[in-house]
């Protein structure tokens, strides 16, 4: 069954919900905040999360409190995850695990380049101006 909803937050509530019910959903990814590994209009398959993948360079879908992310955990504090869009230079969001719903399972491939880009944080936003030009918004 395919749904579409417009709005982002009505659309990763439903999202949410399915999650929570324990089932996996498949969502078109929108915008650049994933570049260079999501580009917009990749779909993704998101799984609901368990306690053992809080893990630093999973890809999560998480409730800000303002919308729904779909981005890489950066740090893991106590009870408090961070998160990063990897097309993000700044702007962390920070919730509860309770606020994470679900999770991208991602290569052993994938989650190398994720630490490799990581670590290239302070220079990226180079790659990023260049990436932004050339790939669909």
């Amino acid at each position: 069954m395919t749904t579409r909803i417009g709005n982002n937050r009505a659309m990763f509530s439903a999202v949410r919900d399915i999650l929570l019910e324990g089932s996996t959903v498949r969502v078109s990814v929108k915008g650049q905040s994933m570049l260079p590994f999501f580009l917009s209009g990749s779909t993704v398959l998101l799984r609901p999360v368990q306690p053992a993948d809080f893990r630093k360079y999973n890809v999560v879908l998480a409730d800000t409190g303002r919308s729904f992310v779909i981005h890489r955990i950066i740090a893991l504090d106590g009870d408090r995850v961070t998160l990063l869009g990897d097309g993000n230079v700044y702007g962390t969001e920070s919730m509860t695990r309770d606020k994470v719903y679900g999770i991208v399972d991602c290569s052993r491939t994938h989650l190398f380049f994720a630490r490799i880009w990581l670590w290239l944080r302070p220079v990226r936003r180079y790659q990023l101006a260049i990436l932004r030009r050339i790939t669909p918004k």
